[in-house]
């Protein structure tokens, strides 16, 4: 829904829960035969090595197809029987047999997490009236954290011990906003609800899910144990133009994540969905299955905006339709399940591969619509009330370490004309933007992405503008002032500690007014040389990347500060007025960048204990 400029290399972690691809009518497919070669097409541009897809109805699977290679390297090729890695897939079937036991009476979907499991590492301090609960980990709203870099992969395949991990590894599980308000995608979350199950059926979640979920519905050929999948026909994971081997390391826990599977099993999982469970009776109750598929657990769901969260599915926009169902990126692979209920039809695509797969859905999606001929209904647009003009910031950030660009670049101004709201970022080419189109109660359509309504305007109970929920963003309302001046000071700030270096040699008589603030623009240069190479699997350990990371995380602030103390204490021997100003205005810019860096925790920032 956002568009931002690009922040960092954390940015690979940054979730895409939205995709909006075009292809015009008169090019989608006809036949199986066109649709399987305009995905080999689409897998030569995108660089991917191999792909498995299925297309379902209510009735069974209409087709599968099996494209490329498993192994680029050792020209092994995709058979229907290849497993890839689904990742976070997983958890709509975790989310599955957590509502097995909500059905059984055990809890409910309102029953605080410390009730289930009273050691469980949770920091919240809106506890006394608004504990996180069994609804908020389903539907990503309970205000956590994502993964942590140390949490990411293990040394050896680890089983079951979810709330051990979670003990090991709590500094996500700190509840950043009121739970049930807004939507921050969190693994940890999935993570507790493994322990539940595990505390609950005292067993390893992998055989909890299987015989629960999987067995009963005749979903046979899937595993969540990686050394298993390995001895099986597997596909092995790529990246990049060159599809490079990136290597299969084990997770950490498996709840979230940690499913291997094929097209023809999976599409059993999407049919189920697809018909309310009618495919597989007795694993989960319709109107179960149905509540699965509500948006659930934000301002924006309580609006009555029906995009946003389900339990253990996640809306996803294709062709200017939404979908339902979820997606999964993993080191080396990519999956995406969806299904329909206007087409009366899904699909499953699965590439061994990071690059993007987003045209290839695109396709499948054109294929269905061809199929069914099915057209959404046209929405009416409706004049906007001009309270919501004003300033707004992205307030639901995926993971605090993007705390700090989210906060001085996720800003817009909100301007209403007629039907249309738009959304423009005090410096073009930067902060938030959107053009969006009113239908009336406040909901609105993202023009880029059709007419799928996807956002809404928050009010308070007196009806004052307090935000508004785009896709999975939350944005609050702010002033001019707040939403401009801290962009303002870094760039104000930049420019005049770049220019510190520079000048007459011998201008100033004490060198170090001069040295500082340039040995404080090495630094700055070298955390940011150290943190652009840094690799997903190397965030969370001590390697040059990431120590020098932490380096100039401390260097820089205490240059910036030495820096202006000397330039105070010199200043007046220093005769040379332009250079001494200068120096001092350097200094004193990086120590207001430093003193942003401390507002978001990151002045000696160790990725390794993060």
């Amino acid at each position: 829904m956002k568009r931002l400029a690009p922040l960092c290399v954390v940015a690979l972690l940054v979730p895409t829960l939205v995709l909006a691809a075009s292809l015009p009518g008169p090019n989608a497919p006809a036949s199986p035969e066109e649709l399987r070669q305009k995905l080999t097409e689409l897998m030569h541009e995108q660089d991917i090595p191999g792909a498995s897809y299925a297309v379902f109805d209510r009735d069974g699977t209409v087709l599968t197809g099996s494209l490329g290679l498993a192994d680029h390297g050792a020209s092994t090729p995709v058979s229907e029987d290849t497993l890839f890695r689904l990742g976070s897939i997983t958890k709509t079937v975790t989310a599955i047999a957590i509502l097995q036991l909500v059905e059984q009476g055990h809890f409910g979907l309102e029953t605080p997490v410390s009730d289930l499991l009273p050691t469980a590492p949770i920091r919240n301090s809106f506890q006394a009236t608004d504990p996180v609960r069994v609804l908020h980990l389903l539907t990503h709203t309970a205000g956590f954290d994502d993964t942590h870099a140390k949490a990411f992969f293990s040394p050896v395949e680890r089983r079951g011990r979810h709330l051990e991990s979670s003990l090991a590894h709590p500094e996500p599980l700190v509840v950043r906003w009121r739970p049930g308000t807004a939507e921050s995608y969190s693994n940890p979350g999935y993570v507790l609800l493994g322990a539940i199950l595990e505390a609950h059926y005292q067993q390893p979640w992998d055989e909890v899910v299987s015989s629960k979920v999987l067995k009963p519905l005749g979903i046979e050929q899937t595993t969540a144990l990686t050394s298993e999948a390995m001895k099986r026909d597997h596909a092995e994971g790529h990246s990049g133009g060159d599809m490079h081997r990136t290597g299969t390391p084990f997770e950490l826990t498996q709840a979230h994540g940690a499913l291997w599977s094929n097209a023809k099993d999976l599409a059993r999982l999407g049919r189920f969905l697809l018909t309310d469970g009618a495919s597989a009776p007795g694993v989960l109750r319709a109107e179960t299955v149905q509540m699965m598929k509500r948006a659930q657990g934000t301002r924006g769901a309580q609006a009555k905006l029906a995009y946003g969260p389900g339990l253990g599915l996640l809306p996803r926009i294709v062709n200017g339709e939404q979908w339902q169902g979820h997606a999964g990126g993993v080191l080396g692979a990519k999956a995406s399940l969806h299904f329909h209920a206007g087409h009366g039809m899904g699909y499953v695509l699965l590439v061994n591969s990071e690059n993007s797969l987003r045209k290839l859905e695109a396709v499948l999606v054109a294929y269905i619509a061809r199929q069914t001929r099915w057209k959404a209904p046209t929405a009416a647009a409706v004049p906007l009330a001009s309270d919501v003009d004003g300033w707004y910031r992205l307030a639901n950030p995926r993971i605090s370490l993007l705390g700090l660009p989210t906060y001085l670049l996720s800003t817009g101004r909100a301007r209403a004309q007629g039907d249309m709201l738009s959304i423009t970022p005090f410096v073009p080419g930067t902060g938030y933007e959107a053009s969006l189109k009113h239908h009336g109660n406040g909901l609105l359509a993202d023009t880029d992405y059709g007419d799928v309504v996807d956002g809404v305007v928050l009010r308070d109970e007196g009806g004052a503008v307090i935000g508004l929920q785009l896709g999975s963003d939350s944005l609050q309302r702010t002033s001019m002032a707040s939403a401009v001046l801290p962009l303002l000071s870094v760039l104000l700030a930049l420019p005049l500690l770049l220019s510190a270096p520079f000048g007459r040699r011998k201008a100033l008589r004490n060198r170090w007014t001069r040295r500082l603030p340039t040995l404080a623009v090495l630094v700055l240069v070298l955390g940011l040389v150290c943190a652009a190479n840094l690799e997903l699997s190397l965030l969370g350990q001590m390697n040059w990347q990431t120590v020098g990371v932490w380096a100039a995380s401390v260097l820089f602030p205490a240059l910036a500060l030495a820096g202006v103390v000397v330039s105070v204490r010199t200043w007046r021997q220093e005769t040379a007025t332009l250079a001494r100003w200068r120096c001092l205005l350097g200094s004193a810019s990086a120590l207001t960048l430093s003193l942003w860096l401390a507002s978001f925790h990151l002045v000696s920032f160790a990725l390794w204990r993060w």
